[in-house]
């Protein structure tokens, strides 16, 4: 393999933000900073409760009869990993169901930086009390699109963004700053 393909792919990765490349130093995995969470949260929380909302229109009943038995408290007790991989397979069912293809490959994109975000400090402070809350939350948005309640997906799908962010905030405001190099 020739090195322009790899130089291409490490420029693509450096302008998602994703490694960081320090000429005659080497390349690096880029780290989470505050400002990364809040960036990444504003934009979910600007257009995924309209995802919600539209969903509300298009998603099909199967779907969210998949998803309630997965969520209803019978049934749930997943490890951390299968929680975040069917969290995001949510999340993205509810995005294509929006109907909306710009509105969708944006909240894509958006997933790809919030599961470095997940995946780097949540695993190492795994918050059973947000697991549980973000069940909750799911169970209320299935409910508001059964009900075919736009307004109501819209509104529950806010808070739930918000409430993803605070926890969040609160795993990355107490990491020693060692552990922050490390990230």
């Amino acid at each position: 393999v020739s090195r322009t393909p790899i130089r291409e792919a490490l420029s693509s990765l450096e302008n998602e933000n994703l490694v960081k490349i320090y000429p005659k130093r080497g390349i690096f995995t880029a780290g989470i900073t505050e400002k990364d969470i809040i960036d990444i949260y504003t934009v979910r929380e600007s257009i995924e409760p309209t995802a919600a909302k539209l969903a509300a229109f298009f998603i099909e009943e199967d779907v969210l009869a998949a998803f309630h038995s997965i969520y209803f408290p019978e049934n749930y007790s997943p490890s951390f990993s299968e929680h975040i991989e069917m969290d995001r397979h949510f999340h993205t069912l509810i995005a294509e169901a929006s109907n909306n293809e710009y509105l969708s490959q944006t909240l894509l994109k958006m997933y790809d930086h919030n599961s470095r975000i997940r995946y780097r400090l949540f695993r190492m402070r795994v918050n059973a009390i947000r697991m549980e809350q973000s069940r909750l939350e799911h169970l209320e948005l299935i409910e508001c699109l059964r009900n075919r309640n736009p307004e109501g997906a819209e509104r529950i799908m806010r808070i739930h963004i918000h409430n993803g962010m605070n926890a969040a905030m609160k795993i990355l405001k107490p990491l020693p700053t060692e552990m922050m190099s490390a990230l």
